[in-house]
């Protein structure tokens, strides 16, 4: 009878994975271009070149060469001065681009989006695979798993950011096979750990958290159990394959690989735009930000189920560690803060969850557009809310009343769908139901610059037998960037002005502003321009359109 109900759970998996990978693969060229893509462009070509300088593919380095000298903006950065960004996604994605001959905008970019959602469903399954070793519970697995998929912010994301879920799903791999190391310390499981690791700390140097968190555990169980010491030779061979990973993935290590690797950390620590942030109605400036900016923002973007389930988890997860912790006797000979495997893994999630937000709050670290820099927590927020559905789960004593708990949840779940699919292709967006109405005017909302997309669709409708339309742009947006969405013949129809107002026909704004709009002009609409559209989701003003007065 189990081995029935084993087989049916797992059709069921394969079914919802397979129709969400079937959903990403009609849907990713909905998405626009978000403002970072083309640098990650630019610095996989730059990188790619770097490599291929050491070999003797000349043809290929003509190619490579001709890409990065059509690469131009006057708001792009240069990739030579920002070489510590992780090229472990925009590297290969270079590389595909210029072997499979992709040369039109819009199609380099689409392939981009296609090849990152591609990454994020690759982590989706490594995340059921990581539920399915701690709580062995198929039901529960695909449930967390769903929780996962099901963050609107960071679905709508897998698609165009290059970065920060690239970083997540790198880190959901390395934690998977983490928890693999933490059961069992064999050569093979560390080896693939140390791959991992190693790939998600050259994305993005917070990676580091994971093998320093894991080694702190060994350490642990040491001084609670000294025959543990016996690892050593395993935990030697992890540190030393992982800082060898770290510089073949990595190749801005490559010339001095341990002083430009504190380099970089400082770089990431220190580096900022001192630029206004809109925030909870105020602006302030991106290098004084309020300790409680992070909390916030993942508590106004995060589905109020998640959060409630979060809550509960981590209080429980939290109480059970705290008894362990005072009740640990003097004698520490064969003591454990844990008394399997499992609780283990509890108390690794909780604790790196609870020292990152910690660290990242107090640290001088400078943090951009709402918690996106910080996506990959998300790992540990559904992992708690998932062990509080569990332990809920486990204390129900009546069939009827478990049934009701996942039909309730399941609802909840589908609400959640519905709004996903309302604010297709902007899921990115998401406020939950407390924080949405008017969130324009409180906080950032359309930061990416995805909508521009959209707008310039509308205008070509608008003006479709206009040969030349100027467009101003009244917001911090690179908004000619959303040109290379659009087919040719489309892009020449289109001249963007920027803040020469004047010069303009139409003038579009998201909002978005490095400057305090209460004090500072830069973007105020002319009194010669009228408002002709906007674009209102979910009570939420994403972007408006003026037109000059005749």
């Amino acid at each position: 009878m189990k081995q029935k109900g084993k087989k049916i759970s797992q059709k069921i998996i394969f079914l919802l994975f397979s129709t969400f990978f079937l959903v990403g693969l009609f849907t990713f060229k909905n998405y626009g271009i978000s403002v970072d893509e083309e640098f990650h462009r630019s610095s996989g070509f730059y990188w790619l070149n770097y490599i291929l300088s050491f070999t003797s593919f000349d043809e290929l380095k003509n190619l490579v060469d001709i890409k990065i000298n059509q690469i131009k903006g006057f708001t792009l950065p240069e990739a030579s001065d920002n070489p510590y960004y992780g090229i472990v996604f925009d590297l290969p994605a270079a590389l595909l681009e210029v072997i499979l001959k992709i040369d039109d905008p819009k199609n380099y970019f689409q392939f981009r989006h296609l090849l990152n959602f591609i990454l994020f469903f690759i982590g989706s399954i490594f995340f059921y695979k990581l539920l399915l070793n701690r709580f062995s519970n198929y039901n529960i697995a695909l449930l967390g798993t769903l929780f996962f998929v099901l963050s609107p912010r960071i679905y709508g994301s897998s698609f165009f950011n290059n970065k920060d879920v690239v970083f997540l799903s790198l880190s959901t791999i390395a934690l998977y096979y983490c928890f693999k190391s933490l059961e069992k310390l064999n050569y093979k499981n560390l080896f693939i750990f140390a791959i991992f690791a190693a790939l998600a700390t050259a994305q993005r140097v917070l990676g580091i958290f994971f093998p320093v968190s894991f080694i702190l555990f060994y350490l642990l169980s040491v001084l609670s159990n000294n025959k543990n010491i016996k690892n050593l030779p395993n935990i030697i061979f992890f540190i030393i394959f992982y800082f060898l990973l770290l510089i073949i993935f990595w190749p801005a290590l490559w010339s001095n690989p341990i002083e430009n690797f504190f380099i970089a950390f400082q770089f990431f620590s220190h580096h900022y735009l001192e630029i206004r942030l809109l925030f909870n109605g105020n602006y302030i400036y991106s290098n004084f930000l309020p300790y409680d900016y992070i909390l916030t923002w993942i508590l106004i973007s995060t589905p109020i189920l998640y959060i409630i389930l979060f809550i509960m988890g981590y209080i429980l997860i939290f109480k059970r560690f705290f008894i362990k912790f005072i009740n640990i006797k003097d004698n520490m000979f064969y003591y454990d803060l844990w008394r399997s495997n499992k609780e283990k893994k509890d108390f690794f999630i909780l604790f790196n969850f609870t020292f990152i937000i910690f660290y990242l709050s107090t640290s001088e670290i400078v943090l951009y557009n709402g918690w996106r820099q910080v996506y990959f927590i998300n790992i540990f927020i559904v992992y708690i809310a998932t062990y509080a559905f569990y332990k809920i789960d486990l204390n129900l004593k009546l069939k009827s009343i478990k049934k009701f708990q996942f039909v309730t949840v399941l609802l909840c779940l589908l609400f959640i769908i519905y709004k996903m699919i309302i604010h297709h292709p902007y899921q990115n967006i998401y406020f939950n139901n407390f924080f949405n109405k008017n969130a324009h005017e409180k906080f950032e909302v359309d930061y990416w610059g995805l909508s521009g997309k959209k707008f310039l669709e509308y205008i070509l409708i608008l003006e479709k037998d206009k040969k030349l339309i100027k467009i101003g742009t009244a917001s911090f947006l690179p908004l000619e960037r959303s040109t290379k969405l659009l087919s040719e013949k489309d892009r020449k129809k289109i001249s963007i002005v920027g803040q020469n107002f004047q010069d303009a026909d139409y003038l579009y704004t998201n909002f978005i502003s490095e400057v305090d709009k209460n004090s500072n002009d830069k973007y105020k609409i002319p009194n010669n321009f009228s408002k002709i559209d906007e674009f209102v989701l979910n009570s939420t003003i994403v972007y408006q359109v003026f037109k000059k007065n005749n």
